[in-house]
């Protein structure tokens, strides 16, 4: 079987980039071991600027029509010191975002990959890829093991942190402060005993994270009356503890109650922060979380597959014009450092603020005083505005100076 662009992983970068390129006329075959719809752990929410790029692709109706719910702001808990930042307005994106299940989402955007005209081959898991004299070859087997060999120009890595294509390549580099995510459906919103009467009757228009010490609890509501709630922990906490359920239970600090239970069993996935120094080689690139993966505390997994893929289908017909040689991939390369580097500079910046009980609550407070600050970091973290804007001289010395000693110990603030 030939193809002139393999894309293996059918998740948001993969199916996306197909809908694009077959959009282009170019022949796609797509691979996942899954068949959808298929459940994937994730936090399962969509920053305000994906909305742009699910009009492109033509899905936002439909996701829409899915129930998707619409989330306005993001309420931070950092030691029990609380700011709400409501997501600025901004032209060509909503000044909210989507919660969506992966399972409805993936399926939507698989689908219009379909309709598009690229290949779909589910059930199909890939045992090798082989960059041979300017081709890609990839050995998989089929739903019913038969043994299934697709030749292309050029392959594209969308199967995430664990992608054959990335593993072939040997670009992936793991940040050494390993983390877990415990995850967990709720049949309707759980209780969290701690939650002051006001939080509760806000209702389920938030993003909610409440950090403690090394680890936070995130809880989203998504479509069907059912909650996300994940914890994510240092791989240490996940080692010392026997029971996975337990743990998910002590770190999570909520509840059950008559209308609002798990409907599932606790998932544990690995969430270590991935980067490549490149993503791209003679006849392949990787896009979406095989390329680069943050911590999932500033919730801009989905948006990052979506944008990657959408830089790399931007440079693909050229290249493949030329043979996809690694210097035809290059513009590719160029974008993706300046769209995502300072997205990672400004991720890694606040966890290493809220991760710490003092600098966090002096952050809380230089935000409560500084609208700015607060409207900076909520387009930052709501991809409404290029994070090199952010990650700006000024935003640095407004940031030490916000956790610097004596900056004092906040109250509960919204802003």
């Amino acid at each position: 079987m030939n193809a002139e662009v393999i894309i293996v992983g059918g998740g948001p970068a993969g199916a996306s980039a197909a809908i694009r390129l077959a959009r282009r006329g170019i022949d796609v075959c797509v691979l996942d071991r899954a068949r959808f719809p298929r459940a994937k752990p994730c936090g399962e929410f969509l920053s305000p600027g994906a909305t742009p790029i699910l009009e492109e692709l033509g899905v936002r109706e439909a996701v829409e029509a899915a129930g998707a719910l619409r989330l306005e702001r993001v309420r931070i808990d950092a030691h029990g010191s609380v700011v709400e930042l409501e997501f600025p307005e901004n032209e060509g994106a909503p000044p909210w975002g989507y919660s969506l299940s992966r399972t409805t989402l993936d399926a939507i955007l698989l689908e219009a990959a379909r309709a598009a005209g690229a290949r779909v081959l589910e059930e199909t898991r890939v045992d090798e890829v082989r960059l041979e004299l300017g081709r890609g070859i990839v050995e998989a087997r089929g739903p019913d093991g038969e043994p299934v060999a697709i030749g292309a120009p050029l392959v594209i890595g969308a199967g995430g942190r664990n992608c054959p294509v990335a593993r072939a390549l040997k670009l992936q580099r793991r940040d050494r402060r390993a983390r877990f995510d415990l995850l967990a459906h709720w049949s309707g919103r759980p209780e969290e005993p701690d939650a002051a009467p006001a939080d509760r009757e806000r209702g389920g228009l938030a993003c909610e994270l409440r950090v403690r010490g090394d680890r936070y609890v995130a809880l989203a509501p998504i479509e069907g009356g059912r909650w996300n709630v994940n914890c994510v922990v240092p791989r240490s906490a996940l080692r010392a503890e026997t029971d996975p359920d337990a743990l998910y239970r002590r770190v999570a600090a909520v509840r059950e109650t008559p209308s609002a239970s798990p409907d599932e069993a606790v998932v544990a996935s690995d969430v270590t922060a991935i980067r490549s120094a490149r993503a791209s080689a003679d006849g392949a690139l990787l896009v979406g979380d095989a390329a680069l993966f943050l911590d999932p505390f500033t919730g801009q997994g989905i948006y990052l597959a979506l944008r990657s893929a959408a830089l790399a289908a931007a440079v693909i017909p050229e290249a493949l014009a030329h043979g996809a040689g690694r210097e035809r991939l290059a513009p590719y390369e160029a974008g993706r450092r300046a769209e995502f580097a300072a997205r990672r500079r400004v991720s890694r910046a606040l966890q290493a603020v809220l991760f710490r009980d003092g600098p966090a609550r002096a952050m809380v407070r230089a935000i409560s005083r500084d609208r700015g600050l607060a409207r900076e970091i909520a387009a930052a973290t709501g991809d409404l505005a290029p994070s090199e804007r952010v990650w700006s001289f000024g935003f640095a010395v407004r940031l030490l100076l916000a956790i610097s000693p004596g900056a004092g110990q906040p109250d509960r603030i919204r802003t």
